[in-house]
This record gives structure tokens, C-alpha cells and sequence, in this order.
């Protein structure tokens, strides 16, 4: 019995400690795999603490149909008292040997990239982010869904 007791609360304390920080860690799909100028996903964050530092990444999925080997793509932030700030991230698709990075599920594959370290929100409240493709073509196939993670940054990774 003792050992069904350990045996539980080492598989607790396991479990406990691969919990997830994110505030938000979400993703739209895009509407047939083909993401259109007029499609921009849109993520509310609420930041009640300004004092930290925080880590931002743009998630992105995308198949085999994806006809190029990068992505850039314009996300727009809007602060509580309704300034904005965008910025243009670019996303490699490809490595060198011009084969499809990421994480791969089949024929999908998936990608996190920060393109904010350390960032200290103005202010807290309602932050928006709106996600737009900044390609120079209407409708780029392959493109599965797109998403915002925003995560305190840690002392494991603050560099």
C-alpha cells in the first residue's frame, strides 16, 4: 500500500510540475488552408502584471502545399489605451537543404517562433494581438492555422 501511495504521489508531483505558464497559448484555423489578406485572426491577452518580463510567439502551421520556403507575417498589437505597435516577423519554413522544419504531424508542420524576449507590458489590461499575412499574394495555400503565446518570461529563459 505504501508503495501504490509513493507511486501516486511521485506521478502528482510529476504532473505538477509540467504545468503550462502561457497566458494565452491559442490558435485559429484558417478557413480551407488558403489564408486571404482579409483573414486576420484576432487575440485578446489580459496582463495583470506589468512588472515581469514576458515572451511572445507566433505560432504557425502549415502543409506540404505551402508553395514558398519563408512566411512574413504583420502581427498588430493594440495596448489598453488604444495605441498600436505592429511588428513584421518572419518565419523560415525551409532549412538549408531545403527540407520543411518545425515540428511535423504528417504532412503538417508546426512552428513557435518568439518574436518578443523580455518584453514589459506599458500597462496592464486588455492587450489585443491580430495576426496578417505580408506576402505579396492574396490567398497562400497550405496555411492551417495561426496563433498567439504569451508566457512570464523565467529564469531558465530569460536568455
Amino acid at each position: 500500500m505504501k508503495a501504490k501511495l509513493s507511486l501516486l504521489i511521485v506521478l502528482f508531483l510529476g504532473l505538477a510540475a509540467c504545468t503550462d505558464n502561457a497566458i494565452i497559448d491559442q490558435n485559429i484555423a484558417i478557413k480551407n488552408k488558403v489564408w486571404l489578406y482579409e483573414q486576420k485572426p484576432l487575440f485578446p491577452v489580459h496582463i495583470t502584471n506589468k512588472n515581469i518580463p514576458y515572451h511572445l510567439y507566433l505560432n504557425l502551421r502549415n502543409s506540404i502545399d505551402y508553395p514558398f520556403s519563408n512566411i512574413f507575417i504583420l502581427v498588430h498589437q493594440q495596448n489598453p489605451n488604444k495605441t498600436k505597435t505592429t511588428y513584421r516577423v518572419e518565419v523560415k519554413l525551409v532549412n538549408p537543404e531545403g527540407l520543411w522544419k518545425g515540428k511535423t504531424a504528417g504532412s503538417i508542420f508546426s512552428h513557435q517562433v518568439r518574436f518578443l524576449k523580455n518584453y514589459q507590458f506599458p500597462d496592464t489590461g486588455k492587450y489585443s494581438f491580430q495576426l496578417e499575412q505580408n506576402m505579396r499574394i492574396d490567398g497562400i495555400n497550405g496555411i492551417s492555422d495561426v496563433g498567439i503565446r504569451v508566457e512570464p518570461a523565467t529564469p531558465d529563459t530569460i536568455n
